[in-house]
């Protein structure tokens, strides 16, 4: 996760939310949220970074007691109460929202709990491990009204809004012809992940894949947003395993080249590589634009030299922007973050794992339909 910075303009639609409904008070008082499993490394970031301006811990669900354990002394939840059921925990909470940071298998579960009570589930990326898993899940949002929002870290990257601008008619960049997306780092082995994060993000039934899907839907999110929640035609895939004795079960490279009809995207993403990185470049028929970091990216058309650019733009709040949008109870379609594009997201992945593992290109017809 990113440092928590408050964009003003996400605190000003949650305010003009609440007015017009008249709930200004509840609207900007910190949101009642129940923690649904801490088997994800990223609860450690969220429970350092949760503003209490913002967050107010109601619950948590954590049926494992070495996970609990380690977890229990923090200050974040000092008082707050732990259930070992998943459905009395949404029982009793009062939480106005569920964040998910349990094993991505048990994303299903938990919207499968919470849809019924209309409670707004923010899962950690992916969305889930398979297409099945995500269709379910967007029927139970929809049967009940639910929201179902999937966090990912490049969500707040302030360069990579300045790429969505860049690809309107008359950008700099001209008609779109490539993207190539990395994402990775040295492996959760190297870079020392907590034993309850390793136990289940290198077995493909709790994780979906290996690095295929931890660091592969990075670039397929991009993709789509930036595409306008275009699916591609057909997906293409290949899966290395170049380390077999830390992660004997799962691929830990993986390559995803998506084919659109005026397009390619290709998707690296990786357990293997010397330092961690999430950067893109684009290339268009008049200009090309590579991200270097959250902020800085370079700028060149033609033959001209590159130019040096870092966003000027404030990074968008993640709890702020989450929050105004569970109040405001509607999917926000062309974000990231929506359910909307991390259907095609799920896709993609599907697709993916099929293609590597039958050693063909899988039409995204093949997958399903939305």
């Amino acid at each position: 996760m990113t440092p928590l910075r408050i964009a003003p303009f996400l605190l000003t639609a949650g305010l003009m939310f609440a007015a017009h409904a008249g709930e200004s008070q509840a609207a900007t008082a910190p949101l009642r949220v129940l923690l649904a499993g801490l088997a994800h490394g990223h609860a450690s970031g969220f429970l350092r970074q949760a503003d209490p301006g913002l967050i107010a811990l109601v619950g948590v669900w954590e049926p494992v007691d070495s996970t609990w354990e380690k977890y229990r002394q923090n200050p974040r939840l000092a008082g707050v109460p732990r259930h070992l059921s998943l459905d009395e925990a949404i029982a009793r909470s009062g939480a106005e929202a569920v964040w998910a940071f349990s094993d991505t298998r048990a994303h299903l579960a938990i919207v499968r709990a919470a849809a019924p009570a209309k409670l707004p589930v923010i899962v950690e990326k992916p969305l889930a491990v398979s297409w099945a898993d995500a269709a379910e899940m967007a029927k139970l949002a929809e049967q009940h009204g639910s929201l179902v929002l999937t966090n990912y870290e490049t969500s707040w990257y302030p360069a990579f809004e300045d790429v969505k601008e860049m690809l309107t008619p008359g950008g700099p960049l001209g008609p779109l012809r490539q993207i190539y997306a990395h994402a990775g780092h040295e492996g959760p082995v190297k870079i020392r992940v907590g034993p309850e994060f390793l136990k289940w993000l290198r077995d493909p039934e709790l994780a979906g894949g290996g690095a295929l899907f931890d660091f592969g839907c990075y670039g397929a999110n991009l993709a789509t947003w930036w595409l306008g929640n275009r699916a591609p035609v057909s997906v293409s895939a290949h899966t290395w395993q170049f380390d077999p004795v830390n992660y004997p079960d799962c691929d830990d490279h993986a390559v995803i080249d998506l084919i659109y009809p005026d397009l390619q995207v290709t998707v690296i993403g990786s357990w293997h590589w010397p330092f961690n990185r999430k950067d893109v470049t684009l290339y268009g028929e008049h200009g090309t634009v590579s991200t270097i970091n959250d902020r800085a990216y370079t700028v060149r058309r033609g033959r001209k030299p590159a130019e040096s650019r870092e966003s000027a733009r404030p990074p968008r709040d993640p709890l702020a922007w989450l929050t105004a949008t569970i109040r405001a109870g509607r999917d926000p379609v062309e974000d990231p973050s929506s359910l909307a594009n991390n259907l095609i997201v799920m896709r993609i992945l599907e697709a993916a794992r099929r293609s590597a593992a039958e050693a063909r290109t899988v039409p995204l017809e093949e997958i399903g339909p939305l």
